[in-house]
């Protein structure tokens, strides 16, 4: 197919920052339980020779096991590094107009501060069950 445009489907995110409010664990009419992260991020670039910081805000999705231990261990303000991927979906608000919802779905959340709940690690990562080999993490490791 001589004009078919090809190219690879991408869909990743890595993002740290801050947690702006107490995570609240939930679990699914079928027993699975889901948690959201609502993170702020900051991105700093220069213009004019001024440095300006731009914060955003981004709800993460967590499910299973790693729902649970980040919502035992993570508080406001807690520091994380998340892996995911962008998930977006429609609803239907109290007033019958469609909304549309751009969240992260996480697999793999790094906590970036000693948690008050575990005395282990300074950094630990929290994820699912899967056949991928848990990384050592250590603080020179942490990109900042």
């Amino acid at each position: 197919m001589a004009g078919e445009l090809r190219f690879p489907r991408v869909n990743s995110v890595i993002i740290s920052g801050r947690l702006t409010r107490e995570t609240e664990l939930r679990y699914t009419s079928s027993g699975t339980a889901v948690t959201k992260l609502p993170i702020a991020f900051d991105r700093s670039y220069k213009r004019g020779g001024e440095w300006i910081q731009e914060t955003s805000y981004m709800d993460v999705v967590v499910w299973d096991k790693l729902a649970e231990r980040c919502a035992e261990e993570l508080d406001k303000g807690s520091a994380v590094l998340v892996e995911g991927y962008l998930k977006t979906h429609t609803y239907q608000d109290k007033n019958n107009q469609n909304r549309k919802v751009t969240e992260i779905v996480a697999f793999k959340v790094n906590f970036l501060e000693k948690s008050p709940n575990s005395g282990t690690a300074d950094v630990h990562s929290a994820k699912p069950d899967s056949n991928e080999p848990e990384s050592n993490i250590t603080d020179d490791d942490v990109p900042f």
